[in-house]
């Protein structure tokens, strides 16, 4: 815990870093554990995954409970998959759709329904990238630090993922 430390500015941050550590840490291994199948891989993720947390404070800080929570997730998934890129492991699904996914203002339920269905249909990079721009509302440059890209690629990603999507819920309407 030591190295976060360093990144966080004053003390109660580092005391409500540390009180997000012990309600997730759990979770955390959890989530990496079942991506990796391997406990050595899966401490190693989750302290990746703090570390990164730890980074972009400020971008969790300004969550709701709910937000962050999601945040949260992707940050240890990625962390997960950043130890798979070196050849560690297989990638098993990740799951980003749920019901914060899509707004429900201003949407009827059997719209929701088919939107849900069409970024079910999409890749786990597109729902990934998709739930990071709107769910969570982050702007390319946490997007990019949260992926470990730049933010060129985050906007091209978030640019064809729109793009495919698009085309899901266009096929669906002439298909009707």
């Amino acid at each position: 815990m030591l190295p976060v430390y360093m990144l966080l500015n004053e003390d109660n941050e580092k005391s409500e870093f540390e009180k997000l550590y012990h309600e997730y840490k759990n979770e955390a291994y959890f989530i990496a554990y079942r991506i990796l199948n391997d406990s050595a891989l899966a401490e190693d993720a989750v302290s990746d995954g703090f570390l990164s947390l730890a980074a972009n404070y400020d971008i969790i800080k300004s969550l709701d409970d709910r937000k962050k929570h999601g945040y949260f997730i992707v940050t240890i998934k990625n962390a997960a998959k950043m130890i798979l890129r070196k050849g560690k492991n297989h990638l098993n699904d990740l799951e980003y759709i749920d019901e914060e996914f899509i707004p429900d203002e201003e949407i009827n339920i059997y719209d929701r329904l088919w939107i849900k269905e069409c970024l079910s249909k999409l890749c786990k990079e597109d729902t990934e990238i998709l739930y990071l721009r709107y769910a969570l509302e982050l702007d390319h440059k946490a997007i990019a630090r949260t992926l470990g890209i730049s933010q060129t690629a985050s906007r091209k990603r978030l640019q064809k993922a729109r793009q495919r999507l698009a085309e899901k819920l266009k096929e669906g309407d002439e298909n009707g």
